[in-house]
């Protein structure tokens, strides 16, 4: 097929192979990992044998045995314990996820992927929820669920998931509105049992009618997780409006049928009353249904899979042929006729939506979709008007949707992203410039989304979303003013002719766009395999237009400046008669000031799309009447047509011209963070790279009259002597000189078999293995002599320890100041990372005193938004935030410009420690208000879903400096410059702050950081040890702890609970024993309580590490049981889990040690990854920087009776010194979920009494 090898970037060494199966038709790209190929036999036999090799010869054979470990996971595939709340428990399939960005809880985080590098696989198929029969709307969503169920050859409706998740994988799935992806990480050595179980899915699916209920149950849970989501109401809305197009004032149809609806306006989700009871209501067999929409759609002319692993390619596509061959190449049903035709469907089926190709087969194929032919979803009704939407939350956002014809056929010169570019600039002279000096607007985003709904095959939908203030909400036609303006101005750009004679646009603003995303290409970050499967399964889409020589760079790079069609799409396409204006605010009131809604997806003829009182310029909410509602999600909101001389005025103001000089909008300047200088930095000489650096070899050494053959590894290389520092099996180390000079030995390739000598040729070596990029020395010999045999079960090699020279060094070192540098030896691209901790003395002292530090936050980076902007565009990256101990600082990016950014952030941050009480000079008065209402609506919207709600409690019973929102809202309500300037000189009076500096920096690098710090912290008092903030944990009771909340939000429908057992202070070995508990667990519970049972959508254990404090916590999150039922069910799960432990083989327990150290093992696959690792060490004052190492190397020491000790002292309920906290958060859905729900006064505030 087409290569795609030409178009890696630069240090891509991947293998690529596009293949067509001719059995089937079926694409394939075939991808080898030569990195983890070339050191893919990672495992040494675990065992009481050591049997050295001694031969006098080269023939050692490295033969691993492929037995290992089996798993899987569907939510989360990393339980490791690390900082406190790093394991996710809700991770949704696809567009249904509700990924609630502003809602984090905010001392929790997610964890990192870890394990060794995995081998993976991706399939995607043509259809989706677009493809939804409107009789059964989600279909292609349930589809995706009952796939996981069993199949024919692996009929186990758990089989293929416990495979995956036992060999240290992870498996999931999403199903978008034109397609489903689905995919699976395992380690290498299963990949290809995966593969044929993968296959499975795409030729004989079992689809039993015993699981269809327990997984409508799980969809219907996922649909209530989303339902209070402002942006899914939002999406919805948009899809409810264009469903009600073509009705007359009484809700009923003018003309035509639901035949004639555009697929936006299905409910892609699917619930409970969609796929069960409308169709039973209507006679409608579902499991009929979802065969006959399998059969449809499920061949292999309309798939494409993608699979990376560590083998060659022709050893890839030898499996892939074998396992996916007998997916059928053709529809296993007669195609060209309507979904369900053989009977009656009362009007309710609609035209086939299948799939035509000209050439299938082939790389000339010709795909047409009659998704296009719907064409863009909204008429004239539909536009020219706006629409005010009642929220769930405290905010207030303004957006602006234009819409488009698709826009996949411009992937060279993407004009949409120029357009983005320009609208949703943040440096001076842009529109949120010129508005936030109004204080009507605080953040700006604009683009076509990467979702279906915006960027689907029939039209692409463009969005300007503005988070708007109070102000702002009342001034919404003049801000709308202002985007035409900018768009005016651009059109008037494209239209010029400049003093050389060249018509358009500045042609330096495509050059500078291109520049960088071409060396962002160049020097990306290698991705976890199971994440670049996906996206090159994404890439795959049947509509793409991408040439398939393309589709690594495609999607990535501009390839041409086109200013005609942006002209034609700004002219013709962004005008006020083309869009449709939504405004989300709390001032028209909130979800829970209404009675809740019950989902009704039928009586269409009661819902209308004008409001029939009120005006759209002069709205008031008390003259309004009775608000509209969404149907499903039953979101409030009141629709009206914008009155024409309005969209005349804001038309004239988009003529192409210069907007008026009082706008102060113009073109964004020059970027000055454009990377010039991308060399590495050269490293020691005596102490350099060299490429044998970190191989295991063997050396040759004559021992009197014979020669014998000793393991080593390479540690360190002096280029000033040509010496190699060889660490020994026994730990010595020695040095030897290399024959073979510098200069022509960087030019080999060195791989196992390699050989060479030392010290004048008396010494030979050969070399063994060779470690991957982002890993440090292995020692895998060859032979047995490094085997351990223990009941078949390999165990991962454990690396030597890294010598000081490769983990962070002290530059710095006082009470003031303390900087750690590291210069990259790894990843060898032109990056760093620069983390700051200003620990405070007073930083948590009161609720206000935090309060003043978030604020503050806030406001640097208000102050700051036009030159971190710009510095943003240009990949260098940056974030501020307060913390429990002061204030965290990250700058990373181009290693060319770090110092520059972070000098400017310094300045600003330190501005804010001086004498008097006036504002710095960067802060403006008005932006203090500003942000200050910010981070008002920031804790009002704080423990809104249940979830998040529990983890803050448990948080706060634990962390008695962890201050509730309330109690932080409560102590800025009166909050003026005076006070605040005042609470942060108390806060700054004495500082200590501790820095990362690690990349391509090298020593001269690290002398100029420390200059920075140094003459930034020049005029500060430095804090004593004594005086840090405290971060101290309390002692949970020896008896079970209950605390019952309702929750927050009146009408969220779930229901949370939290059960936490502490188990101590932090120690080595009881780390690794709950994660290993964790790792046994995990996946029982979650097919057990979550699959089976039907608890709910989340259901999950982790890890939980709290300051030093080790804990181990179960979640449920259900709609449909009650809080005690969930406590009753983790109990009971403990009981089975003791019960399971005692009837464990070793080889089982092995099985699962063995993934787990897999995981303690992951190499990096980026600085980023590798900077987060020892940032984490620092923070938390361990300063272990092999931590992960070591973890492993205390797995082979636990026992199955100190696991059962273990559990017994920290989990079993016969132990009365267990230690356990409960919380429980009720919330308001009918059924059993509600029960148990504290009645509160009605006029007490369920936040503040929490």
């Amino acid at each position: 097929g087409p290569d795609l090898n030409s178009s890696r970037s630069t240090l891509d060494e991947k293998q690529y192979r596009q293949i067509i199966l001719g059995q089937n038709g079926l694409r394939v790209i075939l991808i080898s990992d030569t990195h983890a190929m070339i050191h893919q036999n990672l495992y040494e036999y675990y065992s009481d044998d050591d049997d050295d090799d001694d031969d006098d010869d080269y023939d050692d054979d490295d033969d691993d045995d492929d037995d290992g470990e089996k798993g899987k996971e569907h939510e989360d595939d990393t339980n490791t314990l690390n900082q406190e709340g790093k394991v996710d428990d809700n991770n949704q399939e696809g567009n249904h996820n509700d990924r609630d960005d502003d809602e984090e809880d905010e001392n929790e985080e997610e964890d990192e992927d870890d394990g060794i590098r995995k081998a993976a696989a991706a399939m995607i198929v043509g259809a989706g929820s677009f493809h939804d029969p409107p009789f059964a709307q989600g279909m292609a969503h349930f589809l995706e669920h009952m796939l996981f169920m069993g199949t024919e050859k692996y009929p186990g409706e758990n089989e293929y998931s416990a495979f995956i998740s036992k060999n240290g994988g992870c498996d999931n799935a999403y199903t978008e509105l034109e397609h489903t992806v689905y995919h699976v990480e395992v380690c290498q050595e299963k990949l290809f049992e995966a593969l044929d179980m993968f296959s499975q899915f795409f030729i004989a699916p079992l689809m039993l009618k015993d699981a269809v209920d327990r997984e409508l149950n799980i969809i219907e849970s996922e649909f209530q997780l989303s339902k209070n989501s402002d942006e899914c109401r939002l999406q919805k809305l948009l899809c409810h409006d264009c469903g009600l197009q073509g009705q007359d004032h009484d809700g009923k149809e003018k003309s035509g049928d639901i035949r004639k609806q555009h697929p936006f306006s299905s409910f892609s989700w699917g619930n409970i009353q969609s796929l069960k009871h409308i169709p039973e209501k209507n006679g409608i067999d579902m499991m009929k249904e979802l065969r006959n929409f399998y059969n449809r759609y499920y061949y292999a002319q309309n798939m494409s899979l993608v699979v990376m692993g560590a083998y060659t390619l022709d050893e890839l596509e030898k499996h892939v042929v074998q396992s996916f061959s007998q997916v059928p190449a053709l529809p296993r049903v007669a195609v060209g006729v309507a979904i369900g035709d053989d009977e009656e469907r009362n009007g309710m089926c609609h035209d086939t939506l299948d799939i035509q190709r000209e050439n299938a087969g082939t790389w000339n194929v010709k795909v047409h979709t009659p998704i296009q032919d719907f064409g863009m979803p909204f008429g004239q009704e539909a536009l020219g008007r706006i629409c005010r939407i009642v929220p769930v939350k405290d905010r207030h956002t303004l957006s602006v949707t234009w819409q488009l014809p698709p826009q996949w056929e411009h992937w060279k010169s993407k004009p949409c992203d120029y357009i983005a570019h320009l609208l949703g600039h943040e440096a001076a002279g842009s529109l949120l410039s010129a508005l936030k000096e109004k204080s009507w607007v605080n953040e700006c985003y604009a683009g076509v989304g990467t979702g279906g709904y915006e960027n689907a095959s029939s039209h692409a939908l463009f969005s300007l979303t503005l988070t708007i203030s109070v102000e702002g909400v009342s001034h919404w036609t003049e801000i709308l003013q202002y985007v035409y303006y900018y768009i005016g101005m651009i059109r008037h750009y494209c239209k010029r002719t400049d003093d050389r004679g060249e018509r358009g646009l500045p042609i330096w603003i495509y050059e500078e766009l291109r520049a960088i995303q071409q060396v962002s290409y160049e020097f990306a970050d290698e991705t976890d395999p199971i994440d670049f499967v996906e996206d090159m399964a994404d890439r795959l889409t049947p509509y793409s237009c991408l040439p398939p020589e393309r589709l690594l760079d495609g999607d990535d790079l501009l390839f041409e400046f086109d200013n005609n069609t942006i002209q034609m799409l700004l002219d013709e396409h962004f005008s006020p008669f083309n869009a449709r204006v939504d405004i989300m605010s709390s001032t028209f009131g909130r979800a829970s000031d209404f009675d809740d809604h019950k989902t009704n997806l039928e009586n269409k003829a009661n819902h209308v799309m004008n409001s029939t009182h009120g005006d759209a310029t002069k709205f008031c909410v008390e003259m309004a009447g009775e608000p509209l509602i969404e149907p499903i999600f039953g979101t409030r909101y009141w629709s009206h047509k914008i009155p024409n001389d309005l969209l005349m005025e804001w038309e004239k103001a988009r003529g192409p011209k210069l907007p008026p000089k009082e706008t102060e909008i113009s073109l964004p300047p020059m970027n000055p963070f454009v990377p010039k200088k991308f060399d590495l930095k050269m490293l020691p000489e005596d102490d350099g790279h060299h490429p044998l650096l970190f191989c295991s070899l063997k050396i040759c050494v004559s021992i009197g009259k014979t020669k014998s053959w000793f393991p080593c590894t390479c540690n360190r290389y002096d280029g000033t002597l040509n010496k190699m520092l060889l660490g020994m099996e026994d730990g010595e180390e020695v040095w030897h000189l290399l024959d073979m000079p510098f200069d022509e030995f960087q030019h080999k390739r060195v791989m196992p078999d390699f050989e060479g000598t030392f010290d004048n040729k008396t010494t030979k070596f050969r070399v063994i293995s060779v470690p991957k990029n982002g890993e440090g020395a292995v020692m895998k010999y060859g032979d047995e002599s490094d085997w351990h045999v223990e009941d078949g079960i390999h165990f991962p090699h454990i690396p030597p320890p890294l010598p000081e020279s490769r983990l962070p060094s002290l530059v710095v070192n006082t009470n003031l100041l303390k900087l750690w540098h590291l210069q990259d030896r790894k990843f060898k691209r032109p990056i760093g990372e620069f983390r700051i901790r200003i620990a405070c003395a007073n930083a948590n002292k009161t609720p206000l005193h935090k309060a003043c530090a978030e604020l503050m936050a806030i406001l640097l980076r208000d102050a700051t938004t036009e030159t971190c902007y710009l510095a943003s565009v240009c990949e260098l990256g940056n974030d501020v935030e307060a913390n429990d101990v002061g204030f965290s600082i990250r700058v990373h990016g181009f290693d060319d410009k770090v110092l520059d950014l972070t000098t400017v952030i310094l300045d600003v941050f330190f501005s804010f420690r001086k004498e008097g009480t006036d504002l710095p000079p960067a802060i403006k008065h008005h932006r203090f208000e500003s942000c200050l209402e910010i981070l008002r609506r920031r804790y009002g919207n704080a423990g809104m879903k249940a979830s998040s709600l529990c983890s803050d409690i448990r948080l706060r019973c634990l962390m008695p400096t962890v201050w509730s929102s309330t109690s932080k809202a409560n102590a800025i309500v009166n909050i003026t410059p005076f006070l605040f300037m005042k609470t942060i000189s108390d806060i700054m009076s004495k500082v200590s702050m501790e820095c990362l500096y690690m990349g391509n920096f090298d020593k001269n690098d690290a002398a100029l950081a420390k200059e920075i710090l140094v003459s930034a912290t020049a005029s500060l008092k430095a804090m004593q040890k004594k005086q840090f903030p405290k971060q101290e944990v309390i002692v949970t009771p020896t008896c079970s702890f209950n605390i019952v909340t309702p929750t927050i939000d009146p009408q969220e429908p779930n229901t949370a609970v939290e059960v936490y057992f502490q188990c101590g202070k932090d120690d080595l070995m009881d780390r690794v024993t709950v994660d290993l508990l964790v790792q046994i667990m995990y996946e029982p519970l979650y097919d057990q309580v979550r699959t089976k049972e039907q608890f709910g959508y989340q259901v999950s254990c982790g890890c939980r590490w709290t300051h030093g404090v080790i804990g181990l916590c179960f979640k449920i999150v259900t709609n449909c049981k009650s809080a005690e039922a969930a406590s009753i069910r983790i109990e009971k799960f403990l009981v089975d889990t003791r019960a399971n432990l005692v009837q464990m083989s070793q080889k089982s327990l092995m099985e699962h040690i063995v993934a787990l150290a897999n995981n303690k093992l992951q190499k990096f696959n980026s600085l980023e990854e590798e900077a987060d690792c020892f940032w984490s060490e620092i923070v938390e004052n361990r300063y272990d920087f092999e931590v992960h190492r070591k973890e492993a190397e205390a797995l082979r020491n636990i026992t199955k009776d100190h696991l059962l000790q273990s559990f017994d002292q920290w989990l079993s309920a016969s132990n009365a010194e267990r230690r356990k906290l409960e919380i429980r958060t009720i919330g308001t859905s009918e059924g059993m979920a509600s029960e148990g729900r504290p009645i509160i006064g009605r006029h007490e505030s369920v936040a503040e009494i929490i």
